[in-house]
């Protein structure tokens, strides 16, 4: 405030502004006087989508959709559930309509494997996300909201809705309903891969430290505020489960008419192979990234308090978890001889083949559990939390056994290690349950039916 540096306020710039500002006051006035429309309007219209969505002829109902389909996550290789989930989606969306892809990267390694998009999808465009942690400590928005504000991607956004002529705007996972945008003829749709204020909710109390459980208390209010502020904005809002639909309409009932739960969370069946028996006896697999906190927190739920009771009963047990940034080996040494951490696999069909009983010990978290669609579609007979098979299963032991404490969790586990012919039994039950109700190619055909009705309702 003092000083003389180039470009630095100072005192005197600051009283040599306030005398003119009377005369700012009234050029100010005299131009609202004169404009044909605002500020506001006069800043959207260079917005390429948003000139699109007021100025440019559409029809009606168009005979092929165009779909500009945007995600905060590399979707290729399908490593995670997220990527499964929107990689078997946009594989059969392509069959169906004139799909676009926009993708955030974390390194340009990544750009090699996404080439892949477009082979099957008219385009695929991206960018890499910028690294280092997001300012606004005390922002009201969610830390994952900033996290994921880039001004190239909103750029990019409106340059393809409108060089692309796009019918519908497609937007993956919460944080990224800050690209919403203000269209009357365009279309938007949000997936909620999991209900973000949910998730973070359910984590409270598993967090390591109070720095940590403090910093997710604060950011369950963000989301919370946020998330119930943004989904208004879109003509659908898509959810992975009726459960997560009924939880959001809790908080919003009049969106009933534009939430729609089982359009996006299933997997091509058919890319898994089926096999019940034949699998290396007293195994237990489990899949996810270290990345992801429910993964971390379920893992370290199982390995202290459910394995050593297990152990107890078998011996001769072993865990294998397989899944990307796994922690130093030394974390867990008390039960080293009975633990293997592959780390990053290629390709997970391959574990889900081969071991005996698959757990899912998941405590936090919100959505339908991709991994635990895979193992009911390999065969390979499933342990879980009631929260880790939501939306899935409800009864012990009809798709997978059901255990939320240690004791009971152990005991269902050896009972399908010492019995593999009831456990190959449920397995089986489990694959007709996804055969049925979560094949991807039947969801998406609804999916792009759901699409048409919204854009002949907006240009209606």
């Amino acid at each position: 405030m003092f000083g003389d540096v180039p470009l630095r306020s100072n005192l005197a710039a600051l009283w040599w502004a306030f005398k003119q500002l009377p005369q700012a006051l009234r050029s100010r006035r005299r131009a609202l006087a004169l404009a044909a429309f605002g500020d506001t309007e006069a800043f959207k219209r260079p917005l390429g989508g948003y000139f699109r969505d007021r100025f440019a002829a559409m029809e009606p109902a168009p005979d092929r959709l165009r779909v500009l389909f945007v995600s905060p996550y590399p979707i290729c290789p399908p490593v995670h559930g997220g990527g499964v989930f929107m990689y078997q989606t946009l594989r059969e969306m392509a069959k169906l309509a004139e799909v676009h892809v926009l993708e955030l990267l974390d390194w340009p390694s990544q750009e090699a494997d996404n080439q892949e998009l477009r082979t099957f999808c008219a385009s695929a465009e991206w960018l890499v996300r910028p690294s280092g942690r997001p300012e606004g400590m005390g922002s009201l928005e969610p830390h994952a909201v900033r996290e994921f504000a880039n001004g190239d991607l909103e750029w990019l956004i409106h340059r393809q809705l409108y060089c692309r002529r796009i019918d519908l705007l497609q937007l993956e996972y919460t944080p990224m309903a800050q690209y919403r945008g203000e269209f009357r003829r365009i279309a938007t749709a949000l997936f909620e891969h999991d209900v973000y204020f949910q998730s973070i909710g359910r984590g409270l109390g598993h967090m390591v430290g109070v720095f940590a459980e403090m910093k997710a208390r604060i950011e369950y209010l963000r989301a919370l505020r946020y998330e119930l502020g943004v989904l208004p904005a879109f003509d659908q809002v898509q959810v992975c489960t009726p459960a997560n639909r009924d939880y959001l309409l809790s908080f919003r009932p009049e969106l009933a008419s534009r939430m729609r739960a089982g359009l996006r969370a299933g997997i091509d069946s058919g890319r898994y192979e089926f096999r019940p028996r034949g699998r290396e006896p007293l195994t237990m697999l489990f899949l996810g990234s270290w990345r992801h906190d429910p993964n971390r927190v379920a893992v370290d739920w199982f390995v202290r308090q459910v394995l050593p009771l297990i152990l107890a009963q078998e011996p001769g047990a072993k865990l294998v978890i397989a899944g990307s940034d796994p922690p130093p080996e030394y974390t867990y040494a008390d039960h080293a001889a009975h633990m293997q951490m592959l780390g990053y696999v290629e390709d997970v069909r391959h574990a889900l083949a081969r071991y005996a009983v698959f757990v899912c010990p998941i405590l936090s978290g919100s959505g339908v559990r991709v991994k635990l669609l895979e193992a009911f579609a390999a065969g390979i007979p499933v342990v879980s939390t009631k929260v880790g098979a939501e939306g899935l299963a409800v009864k012990d032991g009809d798709f997978c056994a059901l255990a939320d404490d240690p004791a009971a969790f152990a005991a269902r586990a050896v009972a399908l290690l010492r019995d593999p012919e009831r456990a190959a039994a449920m397995a089986e039950r489990a694959r007709a349950e996804v055969e049925a109700q979560w094949d991807m190619a039947a969801i998406t055909r609804r999916l792009v039916e759901g699409y048409r009705d919204l854009v002949k309702e907006k240009r209606t």
